[in-house]
């Protein structure tokens, strides 16, 4: 019996055909790291930010606002946290909820724990549709929510107070909140928009984390374009790096794009 390979008569590299944008970002995360490479792509953008060399950093699916919540130990610090962000308009009565009660108003899953304020990352949009009638109340919360599980895939910090996000697509263009059907029926229901994917990340990177940044969408064909954001062609960005010296497979994968 022949396998896949042997039926098609493929002898070529999965590099040559890799449609993962994953991986592709994380051949752009390797180049960057190369010689002056993070130099050359801030030109490219035209990026207004100096570079703070002792607080220069490059982050691959960049959880900042996950990892930093992870860091608070105590429920009153968590709920004054979720509170001051959020700033929902019965914040008074939010306040004066109890553990059991403050994770149950807001649906989180898989169940409300009376020990632990829960991670907004972890609140269920089906649930708290239930319990938060106003609806700009809830788009609030789904922003606030879809906030702490975005991990844009490549942010330079450029300095601690400064950063570049960047978006990488290969052939899909960009995404939007809610992404399953059933949350979507309940937006269509409410008579909500759906949120574009770098509008959330604007909020997440300036809003939530207070860093000035630079949005960057990167796509392989101008189609695919933000209609809010800088947008950049794999191919434009990759000639103007030096690649010398990579893996040769990273380098098939830059060649695929490029065509």
């Amino acid at each position: 019996m022949k396998n896949m390979r042997n039926y098609l008569n493929w002898t070529g590299s999965y590099s040559t055909i890799n449609r993962e944008e994953r991986n592709l970002a994380v051949v752009f995360y390797h180049v960057l790291l190369q010689r002056d490479n993070l130099r050359r792509f801030l030109d490219v953008i035209r990026s207004p930010f100096g570079v703070v060399e002792s607080e220069v950093g490059i982050y691959f699916e960049y959880a900042y606002i996950r990892d930093l919540w992870f860091q608070i130990e105590d429920n009153d610090t968590k709920k004054g946290l979720i509170c001051e962000l959020l700033r929902p308009k019965n914040v008074h009565d939010i306040q004066a909820m109890n553990t059991l009660e403050f994770n149950s108003y807001f649906g989180a899953v898989p169940k409300p724990s009376s020990k632990y304020i829960q991670s907004p990352g972890k609140w269920s949009l089906s649930r708290y549709d239930k319990t938060i009638e106003d609806d700009d109340e809830f788009l609030k919360v789904c922003k606030f929510k879809w906030a702490f599980n975005a991990k844009p895939d490549i942010v330079i910090h450029t300095s601690r107070e400064q950063a570049v996000c960047i978006e990488a697509k290969v052939e899909s263009s960009e995404g939007y909140y809610p992404q399953n059907s059933r949350e979507r029926k309940i937006f269509e229901s409410r008579g909500l928009e759906c949120v574009r994917q770098t509008y959330l990340q604007e909020y997440l990177m300036e809003d939530l984390l207070g860093v000035e940044t630079q949005l960057i969408f990167l796509v392989q064909k101008v189609g695919q374009a933000s209609e809010t954001h800088q947008t950049l062609l794999w191919k434009d960005v990759f000639e103007s790096l030096d690649v010398s010296g990579i893996p040769r497979f990273m380098q098939e994968m830059i060649n695929a794009v490029k065509a």
